[in-house]
């Protein structure tokens, strides 16, 4: 039971960090400037739809209980998240 209140509070967490970065596409947004940068506001579209569905799907699989897909869909979500951060450093302003 706390497996699956915790994948919840895991795909909440994704879809709040997709929906945010999906929002701000067409606005400035800590130091970044997508209305200038189109790499930058496809990173933040392709992230953030990528985010959210993730979440749709860690949701879902919180209520299945096989331990293989919460793992599988942890790991996804880590390194998912964990690469569009990176990507982001790349359009930091020097």
């Amino acid at each position: 039971m706390l497996i699956s209140a915790l994948m919840v509070l895991f795909s909440i967490i994704l879809a709040v960090i997709g929906t945010y970065l999906y929002r701000h596409q067409q606005q400035p947004f800590l130091l970044f400037n997508p209305t200038e940068n189109p790499a930058l506001q496809e990173l933040l579209r392709i992230g953030g739809l990528a985010l959210i569905l993730m979440a749709i799907i860690a949701f879902v699989i919180a209520w299945t209980h096989v331990i293989i897909l919460i793992c599988l869909i942890l790991l996804l979500g880590c390194l998912s998240t964990t690469a569009i951060l990176i990507g982001l450093l790349s359009f930091l302003p020097k």
